[in-house]
């Protein structure tokens, strides 16, 4: 005895109809007929009175109703309670704060205006604390960027790549010279992310690599406030280009730098094997439409 088979019996002695039945479990009328058939010979009873129509149950079919309904019942409960769930509960989000500030706010108030009773919470942080809490199960979810090394503990879905640009002030001598290398950008005071950030691992390495030393004179993991000190003046700034927005084209001098620091991807990253729920993967998937589609400037959309 199978559970489809008594559930396929519940319904056809509900409705009093085999095409019925079949049409409501979105089944072929063959493949409850041979339901009904399995349980009757299993059980050795005659379950309907198939001369009649429509169809009756026999005395043995409605005591055997009477036993498989509240079992019935019961997994329709839980099916309901399961698509229940997927409207209710809470869940955390981390990432970098650039992005939780211009990229996640669409995503959020689409999905809110969804599932109002869903509650989100957001945690800005960088890379590496990022993924600490990923593994200790105190986020759901980072967008960030591609792990560092290859890591069988994490799955990443890859959304966009971006470049780093160079930031200076507006009319700075480096904006009019053609894609300046990183010795060049050295000769002028650096305003950088703190050493711990993922994108500031990557520039030390880009320098290492080519053997170019540079003065840092400010270090910060707001980006919003990089940019208002290079606006000052007191230094120029290499950022990832999702962190610029059309209105900073007007205070700040940008520089494009191809090939001279590797492009970086932005993703959303989970636990591998984790059980996200519904609520959660509605989430990614709406995060996913939004950035695929969104224009991030001197950067490029990934093919999916």
């Amino acid at each position: 005895m199978e559970l489809r088979e008594i559930i396929s019996f519940y319904h056809v002695a509900r409705l009093k109809s085999v095409s019925k039945a079949a049409k409501r479990l979105e089944l072929g009328q063959p493949t409850v007929t041979t339901h009904l058939k399995k349980l009757e010979e299993e059980f050795d009873l005659v379950l309907f009175d198939r001369i009649k129509r429509p169809i009756q149950l026999t005395s043995e079919g409605g005591s055997f109703l009477e036993l498989v309904t509240p079992v019935v019942e019961s997994i329709d409960n839980l099916k309901s309670s399961m698509n229940y769930s997927e409207g209710r509960g809470s869940f955390i989000v981390g990432g970098y704060s650039d992005l939780v500030l211009h990229h996640l706010p669409d995503s959020v108030q689409e999905f809110s205006g969804l599932y109002p009773h869903v509650r989100i919470q957001l945690i800005p942080g960088p890379y590496f604390a990022l993924m600490g809490q990923l593994k200790s199960g105190e986020i759901d979810i980072a967008l960030c960027s591609s792990p560092v090394v290859e890591d069988g503990a994490l799955d990443f879905v890859p959304l966009f790549e971006y470049d780093i640009l160079l930031l200076t002030p507006p009319d700075h001598p480096l904006t009019s010279t053609s894609f300046p290398g990183l010795s060049e950008v050295a000769k002028y005071p650096l305003i950088l992310n703190s050493p711990h950030s993922y994108n500031r691992q990557v520039l030390d390495q880009a320098f290492r690599d080519q053997g170019v030393t540079y003065e840092s004179v400010l270090e910060m993991d707001n980006t919003e406030l990089i940019k208002r000190y290079v606006e000052t003046g007191i230094g120029v700034a290499l950022c990832p280009g999702y962190a610029l927005h059309p209105e900073d084209y007007a205070h700040l001098g940008v520089v494009t730098m191809p090939h001279v620091v590797p492009t970086g991807s932005i993703g959303l990253c989970t636990l591998k094997g984790k059980f996200l729920g519904p609520a959660v993967t509605n989430f990614m998937n709406i995060v996913i439409k939004h950035l695929e589609n969104s224009k991030l400037p001197a950067s490029k959309i990934l093919d999916r």
